[in-house]
């Protein structure tokens, strides 16, 4: 008749129907309110997405009442849900600290002048692959590399007369690898957490999907390289960039120090936040020990961000960023976007809307071409990555929970179609970006992202033959904390 906190009204079990529908308005709500987003020709309000998740709140609250719950079980649910998103939310603004601590230490630089240092025109494309899936990897953003040492590769690639759609192809192949399996991107880290698992388990079961399709697009690229390279390159704007960083840093071995110890941290198994906090600070001993920054200084960087004020443009677009305040703006998705799906989720509209689907997905190929559609449906209509993974995580979980599947191989599946998938639909805000970035037409590139193809179509293959798919036995109790969504 009725449940805890609600003691005078009988609660509805909504239909289908009903919840169909409402979950459709709603996410439409969204989509039309949002920035930059134009669906079947009608333009949204321009408005955040982070704001739109929390305006959508209101009406979500309100089909919440409809359906006899009292305000008390609703921020229950709201509560419970955002509990979820808490931790990949401090990792998101450790994660900023760093990068600009990364920064003012000289680690990112040293980074960038040893990846131009290496160019070589015989080998151009698999170079300009590698340079971009290193730098995304240790800065964990894939449209930040596409900005800064991508422009600097496109650039390079047309003053030897290259292809420009297999120079941006390489460029984002690299960036999309770097965001997926870095353990510092906020992609990774929210996909990770969607699922209930560690970073670093998410990212090791990536593995079996990413290392196939990066040693094949690295083999297509070197290909295709060799059969377009010319053997005259503009050196210029490597040159200036290269002297910039010299002449603003101490470079070498003492910079790469915090990531080596980042990556040691991880690797050995230490939690996520102490580990990005303790490289980090240790990024900050070295600025002020090694580069002459004063303390108060270097940490206030950690903090509010770097800004580079060397006179070079280049450079000053690429190392003026991080600081946890950059951070913000995703916590804030976060927490808005799980409010938003702990209202659904305990209203009963979200179990309503998957239950009919999880009695027909008997299969774990049938699981996968969810996590596709949904995926897919959501990337299709203009939504960011973020957006897309949380409907994806809120709509599939209980799917992949159902079939006894572990979560990391629905977090693998997100990351391989909504990650990696993004860039190939070309009026998305991802191919977009990088359309305007490099003033070319989404096509144009969008064939020669070959990584970003191949990954989608191995993750496939693997769920239709069994491979690399793990279950929970029978016997075996599914964890708590596994699949929060569900």
């Amino acid at each position: 008749m009725s449940e805890k906190g609600n003691t005078t009204r009988e609660i509805k079990k909504p239909s289908f129907g009903f919840a169909l529908i409402t979950v459709l308005l709603l996410v439409f709500l969204i989509i039309m309110g949002t920035k930059g987003i134009e669906v079947i020709g009608l333009h949204g309000l321009n408005v955040d997405l982070r704001l739109m998740f929390f305006i959508a709140w209101l009406p979500a609250i309100g089909v919440s009442w409809y359906l006899g719950h009292s305000y008390k079980d609703i921020e229950k649910s709201i509560v419970d849900t955002i509990r979820a998103g808490i931790q990949p939310a401090v990792i998101l603004l450790v994660v900023g600290g760093m990068t600009s601590a990364w920064i003012v230490s000289g680690t990112v630089p040293t980074l960038i002048y040893y990846g131009l240092k290496i160019v070589n025109p015989h080998a151009f494309l698999p170079i300009v692959l590698v340079i971009s899936s290193v730098t995304s990897l240790f800065t964990g953003t894939s449209w930040g590399t596409i900005g800064t040492v991508g422009l600097a590769m496109v650039g390079i690639g047309m003053g030897m007369d290259m292809n420009i759609g297999l120079v941006i192809g390489a460029v984002v192949s690299g960036a999309y690898f770097g965001d997926k399996m870095s353990p510092i991107s906020d992609t990774t880290v929210m996909t990770s957490a969607l699922a209930g698992i560690p970073v670093m388990k998410h990212i090791r079961h990536m593995l079996w999907t990413v290392v196939p399709g990066y040693a094949l697009t690295f083999v297509l690229f070197l290909i295709l390289g060799i059969q377009n390279a010319n053997a005259t390159i503009d050196y210029t704007t490597i040159n200036e960039t290269m002297a910039t960083m010299e002449g603003s840093f101490k470079l070498g071995i003492v910079p790469i120090l915090p990531m080596l110890l980042l990556f040691y941290l991880l690797a050995t198994g230490k939690p996520s936040i102490p580990s990005i906090l303790t490289a980090g600070l240790f990024g900050v001993l070295v600025a002020i020990f090694y580069q002459g920054a004063g303390a108060g200084e270097a940490l206030n960087i950690m903090y509010s961000g770097y800004v580079s004020e060397s006179g070079n443009d280049f450079v000053d677009t690429i190392l003026s960023r991080g600081g946890f305040t950059s951070m913000r703006d995703f916590t804030n998705v976060m927490l808005g976007s799980f409010g938003f799906a702990g209202i659904l989720k305990g209203a009963g509209i979200l179990d309503a809307v998957i239950q009919p689907i999880c009695a027909k997905v008997k299969t774990t190929f049938g699981a996968t071409v969810a996590c596709l559609v949904v995926e897919a449906c959501a990337l299709a209509t203009g939504s960011t990555q973020s957006f897309a993974n949380v409907m994806t995580g809120t709509l599939v979980s209980p799917i992949y929970k159902h079939l006894r599947l572990k979560p990391e191989n629905m977090s693998r599946a997100m990351e391989d179609f909504g990650t990696q998938g993004a860039i190939l639909i070309p009026w998305g805000v991802n191919a977009l970006y990088v359309a305007g970035m490099y003033g070319v037409a989404p096509m144009v590139f969008i064939p020669f992202c070959f990584l970003n193809i191949l990954v989608p179509v191995i993750s496939l293959i693997y769920s239709l033959t069994g491979f690399s798919m793990t279950k929970y036995k029978e016997d075996e109790e599914i964890p708590e904390d596994a699949y929060p969504m569900a």
